[in-house]
């Protein structure tokens, strides 16, 4: 459910992720701000929610599209009363382009604030964050449109996890939003080509770093702690890898892609083509 005001965006999402074992249920509430000058700034405020329980039906409290998932829990106002069954993170995303050329993306995101760092000593925030830089030069030709961009993901250690390990930002065992899940960091550079017909081609390389406690290995396991450690934690995988795809439209209802994912350490090399057919609906 969204609502658009010109200056003023807001979005409502509710839905049921999956049943996992023990009949457990598990689903997923968002809800979502933003303003824009309608020039050239997007500003935007977010509140995702991950709750589930042993044969859990969906939750009234959170049909609400404006109450905040605190103000939900802390008043009891849930089916099951307590702070231990849902999974809330915040998030704060900017969108700004500076002129015709250049556009800057950034987000900030927090699953748990460490508020009294006496009582909580050694203790570290459960964070994520992204920054994008695009620019899009100016070409002789018209018919051609080109963006080269360099883009860096962190997300801490024990961020999309909970207390309650099925209450993790994961669906089907795989993490919610960024691929690498979390107990990672990746930086890339990459260019896009369309050649405003019928061709986008794009091109990336970048280096990857995952911990032992990353959520894509241990999909509905709890965190440990929030102990401020080394980062990624233990033993860390670091992969480079090269991915390059293409869309190509034959004409207006059929269209080949492709997708070549390289990792040269491994030898590993991952392909994917696909054949579309898009029929008109009158």
């Amino acid at each position: 459910m969204g609502s658009d005001y010109g200056r003023v965006r807001v979005r409502y999402i509710y839905g049921y992720l999956e049943n996992i074992q023990n009949n457990i249920n598990r689903y997923i509430n968002a809800r979502g701000f933003e303003w824009t000058n309608q020039r050239s700034l997007i500003i935007g405020f977010s509140e995702t929610i991950i709750y589930s329980g042993k044969n859990r039906p969906f939750d009234i409290g959170y049909f609400n599209p404006v109450a905040s998932h605190l103000e939900v829990e802390l008043n009891d106002r849930l089916n099951i009363v307590g702070e231990s069954n849902a999974n809330a993170v915040w998030q704060v995303h900017l969108d700004y382009c500076l002129n015709t050329e250049i556009r800057l993306s950034a987000n900030y995101l927090f699953d748990e604030l460490v508020l009294d760092k006496e009582i909580q000593k050694d203790k570290e925030h459960g964070r994520a964050f992204s920054l994008r830089m695009a620019v899009s030069p100016r070409l002789p030709s018209n018919d051609h449109f080109i963006t080269i961009y360099g883009s860096f993901i962190y997300v801490g250690t024990p961020t999309f996890r909970h207390l309650l390990g099925s209450n993790n930002f994961i669906q089907n065992g795989k993490p919610l939003g960024w691929q690498g899940g979390s107990d990672g960091q990746n930086l890339s550079i990459g260019i896009n080509y369309f050649n405003k017909r019928n061709l986008i081609f794009s091109l990336s390389t970048g280096f990857l770093q995952n911990g032992e406690e990353s959520i894509t290995r241990q999909a509905y396991d709890p965190y440990s702690d929030y102990l401020r450690g080394k980062f990624p934690s233990g033993i860390t995988e670091n992969v480079i890898y090269f991915e390059t795809s293409f869309t190509y439209s034959l004409n207006d209802n059929i269209s080949i892609s492709s997708v070549l994912n390289l990792i040269p350490e491994t030898k590993e090399t991952y392909v994917e083509t696909n054949f579309q057919l898009i029929q008109s609906i009158f």
